[in-house]
């Protein structure tokens, strides 16, 4: 399991998708709307409690631009932090 695993946990803990996420073949696929509960305002929440773990500060072009796992995680991959 990932950390960035984990925060989908915690941020959509009533997801059956994220409750399930080791069935999901690549979590990178996941996006805003992949289900119901990510919402674009849970998807900001999910960004501030990326930024709050992983001590970093994503820019407002980067808040519109990440809209995905993958998106995240090269961003986080660019700080030189592995996720």
């Amino acid at each position: 399991m990932t950390r960035l695993e984990d925060l989908l946990r915690k941020q959509f803990p009533t997801s059956s998708i994220v409750e399930d996420i080791s069935e999901v073949e690549d979590i990178s696929e996941l996006h805003v709307g992949s289900f119901p509960e990510w919402s674009s305002l849970a998807h900001f929440n999910f960004l501030l409690l990326v930024e709050e773990t992983f001590h970093l500060q994503f820019t407002v072009d980067e808040m519109s631009e990440l809209k995905s796992i993958r998106d995240i995680r090269a961003r986080l991959a660019a700080a030189g932090i592995a996720a």
